[in-house]
């Protein structure tokens, strides 16, 4: 007993935390040759158009590769074997939580020879099965949104139904994100920032951190047949991805306001002879 006991201790201390939510992507896919045979031995680089980050694998037995925990955003793909043209697939935009597919052919020929192709930004999911919904970051800072809160949004998704006491216009402990996703409870969703569980788990109804809509690369609210890393509450997971660098220098700058100065007076209160109601705010950044 006092053995079991010892090892139960020693297994504890030394496990691996391990992150319950995905915030990257992954690609995988197969090479073959014009005949399609499988192809092993084949160098494989992705690299993010934006930042350069790059990484290199080589294909196994089977043809096959595999790129997991890469961020967000554009990708290429380059393929390269002696005895082959060298084959590059741009334009490949990878998700939060995407995993997605691309196969390549070799053609036979000279390695310096390259053939390029733009792969399409929308591509038909054929791994997995969740039902999910992607809002992007132009979506995010682009589309009207009163007080510029992200949570709007959110209703946007087929499926979804807000609560009486859904709030977008507080902020805090004083908002409400009550959804009802694919008929789950109004508490029953997760939100997460860059995989962090934003929830406020007291009331599980509103969210600690509001991201502002400039700082939000994009979120995808996974309403059903998601993963198993997805296991923080039995509705929807709502994964929002914070906005990350690239190698180039730039930056932007805000003002939102509203003010009673600029708003008619309701007919109602004219009839009554009642002033306007004070409005004053001002979003910065």
């Amino acid at each position: 007993m006092r053995r079991m006991i010892s090892l139960t201790i020693l297994l504890v201390a030394f496990a691996a935390p391990s992150s319950a939510q995905r915030i990257t992507a992954s690609l995988r896919g197969t090479v073959t040759d014009s005949t399609g045979a499988v192809v092993p031995g084949a160098t494989v680089t992705v690299k993010n158009e934006n930042s350069g980050f790059s990484r290199t694998t080589i294909t196994n037995g089977s043809g096959s590769y595999s790129f997991g925990e890469l961020p967000t955003g554009p990708y290429t793909v380059e393929v390269s074997l002696t005895g082959f043209k060298s084959v590059m697939r741009t334009g490949i935009i990878l998700d939060v939580a995407d995993v997605r597919g691309e196969d390549v052919r070799l053609e036979a020929g000279a390695l310096s020879e390259t053939v390029t192709v733009e792969s399409p930004a929308l591509a038909i999911q054929t791994i997995g099965g969740e039902v999910a919904g992607l809002v992007t970051g132009e979506q995010v800072r682009e589309l009207p949104l009163n007080g510029r809160n992200f949570l709007q949004l959110g209703t946007l998704m087929p499926g979804v139904s807000q609560g009486d006491g859904f709030n977008t216009k507080d902020r805090g402990l004083m908002s409400g994100i009550e959804l009802a996703v694919s008929g789950s409870g109004l508490g029953g969703n997760l939100w997460m920032v860059d995989g962090a569980n934003n929830n406020d788990v007291g009331s599980n109804r509103t969210i600690l951190v509001f991201p502002s809509v400039d700082a939000i690369d994009e979120f995808k609210v996974h309403r059903n047949s998601y993963g198993a890393e997805f296991g923080g509450a039995a509705g929807a997971q709502v994964n929002i991805v914070t906005r990350a660098g690239t190698n180039e220098f730039h930056g932007s700058s805000y003002y939102f306001g509203r003010n009673d100065a600029l708003a008619s007076r309701d007919y109602f209160l004219a009839a009554a002879d009642q002033p306007k109601a004070a409005l004053s705010t001002h979003d910065f950044g």
